[in-house]
């Protein structure tokens, strides 16, 4: 069982959603246990909503994506090994094949603009803190 704990989050307001509990996912991929913390704010899965009817924000893949979306968030790894995460983690809950392969062709092909403005911001961050 590579995910070791439920989702649990607060969607009162709709997306973006907040974990009310920790998620932890045993990753092959990345050999360690990730924990997203409660109170970690996510998308789910960043499908724009012209594709909501094929692929909604929330489905079988939704644990995967907020794990992707916490490792994108925290850069302890590369996008790639980030978005491998999400292949492995879909694929060992039973998201199907085309879901999975569709899913994960989009981060791929887009996944970029999400990563570059989470370097940017955390740049930024950085950048705060050194100066005070």
């Amino acid at each position: 069982m590579p995910f070791l704990s439920h989702l649990l989050m607060n969607a009162d307001d709709g997306i973006p959603v907040v974990l009310t509990s920790p998620l932890v996912y045993e990753s092959p991929t990345l050999k360690r246990v990730i924990t997203v913390p409660a109170g970690f704010v996510s998308d789910l899965a960043s499908v724009p909503r012209a594709l909501w009817s094929i692929l909604p924000p929330l489905a079988s893949y939704t644990r995967a994506a907020v794990v992707h979306d916490y490792l994108y968030v925290n850069n302890g790894v590369t996008r790639a090994q980030a978005d491998k995460v999400l292949l492995d983690a879909m694929r060992e809950t039973g998201v199907g094949w085309w879901t999975r392969s569709t899913v994960y062709s989009g981060v791929r092909a887009g996944g970029f603009i999400a990563w570059n403005r989470y370097r940017k911001a955390q740049s930024s961050q950085e950048n705060r803190t050194d100066t005070l």
